[in-house]
């Protein structure tokens, strides 16, 4: 039997030009993007927070386990979150953690909700 593999590439969820040289904004989700240039290239990754606190605890984290050539925590410009972490050259399963970490978020709460749907559904059925 043969076996194929291929590589999962994500791909932005929202992306959008932002001047007319071409360089593109790509929302992963809503903790994530990308700054890319007019040849497509990742620039800038950033990566939203809550808390400054969070924030800064991923920019020690980045540099401790040299993860990107530079950092810098700010009010969040990109995100709708409230902090960002702006990254230069970090590696692309970074990216890919942050939309799955979302996406696994996202999933719980719907099956929460199913859950709680099918409770009150169940309550109604009970006193009918």
């Amino acid at each position: 039997m043969n076996v194929t593999v291929s590589k999962l590439e994500i791909k932005p969820t929202y992306q959008e030009k932002i001047d007319a040289e071409g360089w593109s904004i790509n929302m992963y989700g809503t903790r994530a993007a990308t700054i890319t240039n007019p040849e497509g290239k990742r620039i800038t990754t950033y990566f939203g927070f809550n808390s400054k606190e969070k924030a800064l605890q991923f920019e020690e984290w980045l540099f401790k386990h040299k993860c990107c050539e530079k950092c810098k925590v700010r009010k969040s410009q990109r995100l709708g979150t409230r902090w960002e972490a702006k990254v230069w050259k970090c590696p692309t399963w970074l990216l890919e953690d942050a939309l799955i970490g979302e996406i696994k978020k996202l999933i719980t709460s719907i099956n929460q909700f199913i859950i709680y749907i099918s409770l009150k559904i169940g309550d109604k059925n009970v006193t009918q």
